[in-house]
């Protein structure tokens, strides 16, 4: 299920917004009224230590459901921010609780989706965790093919796939020069073939 078809399956009851500077969608502790998506953009969940310091816990990209764990709980457990230039959607709590009680077939639609997205993040997690940058990307890159495949085209940029991976976009410059020289990948653009 995309957020597309979220959309449609909601009748109107979904409000589509452009986002022209950052906007705060929600803060922590407040009540929670919606569920949101990504049309076009980006958006931050974020909480804040102690001593005040920012941590981004997820960020939702096109076509990413977020906040979906407000339909459970009575409050928000973070901050959420839309980046200038995004399309955000508002998908109402109570209308969605009614879809997933009324029609198994959307539930098992969201379902599916939902648990996609706590195997992307699994996923995630296991690689954030390998401490080896030429490893990381590898075992990043692997899990973005499927079976018996060497070639990917990457989807968004090569500072994106950084951010996803946990490195910085120097870091990981050095290290696919790196990879490249030893022959275990090789790219052209954002076309990557994987040699071992």
């Amino acid at each position: 299920m995309t957020v597309r078809e979220l959309i449609g399956r909601l009748r109107g009851a979904a409000k589509i917004r452009h986002v022209a500077e950052d906007t705060v969608l929600f803060h922590r502790g407040d009540a929670p009224r919606y569920i949101f998506g990504v049309l076009d953009g980006e958006a931050m969940l974020r909480r804040y230590t102690a001593e005040g310091a920012e941590v981004v816990v997820h960020r939702a990209r096109p076509d990413s459901l977020f906040a979906e764990a407000a339909l459970f709980s009575d409050r928000y457990h973070c901050d959420a921010m839309a980046r200038a230039g995004s399309r955000i959607v508002w998908f109402p709590k109570v209308k969605v609780l009614r879809l997933l009680a009324e029609d198994a077939s959307f539930a098992a639609a969201f379902c599916h989706r939902m648990a996609a997205q706590v195997q992307g993040l699994r996923s995630s997690l296991e690689i954030r965790g390998i401490r080896n940058a030429e490893d990381r990307i590898m075992a990043a890159l692997s899990l973005r093919l499927a079976d018996g495949e060497r070639k990917l085209d990457m989807a968004g940029s090569w500072k994106q796939f950084a951010l996803d991976i946990g490195l910085t976009h120097e870091a990981l410059y050095r290290a696919l020069r790196r990879l490249e020289h030893s022959k275990r990948l090789s790219r052209d653009g954002l076309k990557v073939t994987l040699h071992t």
